[in-house]
């Protein structure tokens, strides 16, 4: 095949552009079946990365030197893939209480928490929330292991813990809901049927699909306990590493002293479990993974319906410019030069195709951002690979319609009816 020059390949492109301009219905229409497979492929793509981003700033905000000590039995399924553990004995209140004690003399900073009632609904006055609000239990040092910022007011002091009074802190969105105006501190709210007198307000720390901080109503620890909490409660111990070198050495500290309060024998198998936040967003973005590769998958096929569909209207479009065809090969027009006009027709409609559902894809994936209250993403590989699969679907799609409009005779081109 000869060497084209380049005012020959600028030619073609500009004849190319031409015949989209005279057929701009079909550029457009055309373009669109591109767009939906562009869409499908950078929009999942992009949900995914904000999924993962939120998890990960979810996650991160419990501190990378926090690690917590409970009973096991969770379950992370997504899809065929997950993880089950064997159920273990619960952690009553007593055991925390001694766990938390002996890493505190040890010099760690312990905290204890649970949420002890889910699915309540808060009151004040005619206001109240949906049915969807935790009722967490905390004791002193729970701020400090969960990263929570108090905006109003405080937290409990160690006379509302140690008498277990009926005060209460709330979350950014109980509070927004209940005090619109604001003025929540001092108001006497109901969980259920029970009062509690308002000392606090958190900060708000966003919520996601997977969990959030901000729909809960916060209680003191031994309040909670006796008001919500049942035989088979089971309690969660947060501990703080001094440092992200000493997390290894802090786990082995606390698995020793949980054994000791447990009263293992030696040799006997852990009967609890101790997670590390960075752990559990390592098996949630691994499980995404596996998400990520169906959606890419599922968008793939998409896109390849829409090569076809492209490569079967640019084999019509040759169809009907037989007679334009046989009339520039008449004048001089060589085959490699009919290839590069309708190759660049179909590159350039399968790329104007392909930025329209980058932005229209980026538009849903950031969607999901919003709707998560996440920072939005914008994954310059994701988009960059949109292209390159634009500019891909083009050439495949056609060249087989190029090299047959090449190939017409052009006498019998002219001849055409």
């Amino acid at each position: 095949m000869a060497r084209l020059s380049t005012p020959v390949l600028r030619e073609a492109v500009r004849i190319a552009f031409q015949s989209l301009r005279s057929q701009m219905l079909r550029a457009v229409l055309t373009a669109l079946i591109i767009a939906i497979g562009i869409t499908a492929l950078v929009g999942m793509l992009t949900a995914t990365s904000v999924m993962e981003g939120s998890i990960t700033q979810q996650f991160s905000r419990m501190g990378a030197t926090t690690f917590t000590i409970q009973q096991g039995g969770m379950q992370i399924q997504i899809g065929r893939r997950g993880i089950k553990e064997k159920p273990q004995p619960s952690i009553p209140l007593l055991q925390a209480l001694q766990l938390r004690d002996r890493m505190t003399k040890m010099g760690y900073v312990a905290s204890i928490g649970d949420n002890v009632a889910g699915a309540m609904e808060v009151q004040y006055e005619g206001l109240k929330t949906n049915p969807n609000v935790n009722v967490t239990a905390s004791d002193a040092n729970y701020p400090v292991t969960q990263g929570l910022t108090i905006a109003e007011g405080r937290f409990f002091s160690a006379a509302d813990q140690n008498e277990a009074r009926s005060v209460a802190v709330l979350g950014s969105d109980v509070a927004g809901k209940l005090f619109p105006e604001g003025g929540a501190l001092g108001r006497i709210i109901r969980v259920g049927s029970k009062p509690y007198t308002v000392v606090g307000v958190t900060e708000p720390k966003g919520s996601s699909s997977f969990m959030s901080s901000d729909q809960v109503v916060y209680l003191p620890l031994r309040t909670a306990h006796l008001e919500f909490a049942d035989p088979s409660s089971s309690y969660v111990i947060s501990v703080m590493a001094p440092s992200p070198q000493e997390l290894e050495a802090s786990i082995a500290s606390a698995t020793s002293v949980m054994r000791s309060v447990r009263r293992l024998k030696p040799g006997a198998e852990d009967n609890f479990n101790i997670r590390r936040s960075d752990s559990i967003s390592a098996l949630l973005l691994e499980s995404l993974s596996s998400v990520n590769a169906g959606a890419a998958l599922i968008a793939l096929i998409t896109l390849l319906g829409a090569s076809i569909a492209l490569m079967n209207i640019m084999l019509v479009s040759v169809t009907e410019r037989t007679r334009e065809i046989g009339t520039r090969k008449a004048l001089g027009a060589s085959s490699q030069v009919i290839v590069v006009q309708f190759l660049a027709e179909a590159i350039v409609v399968s790329v104007m195709g392909g930025i329209a559902g980058i932005i229209m894809g980026l538009a849903v994936g950031n969607g999901l951002a919003y709707a998560l209250d996440a920072q939005a993403v914008f994954p310059l590989k994701w988009m960059l690979l949109a292209l390159v699969v634009s500019i891909v679907v083009g050439v495949v799609s056609g060249w087989y319609p190029a090299k047959k409009a090449a190939a017409l005779d052009p006498i019998e081109a002219l001849r055409y009816e």
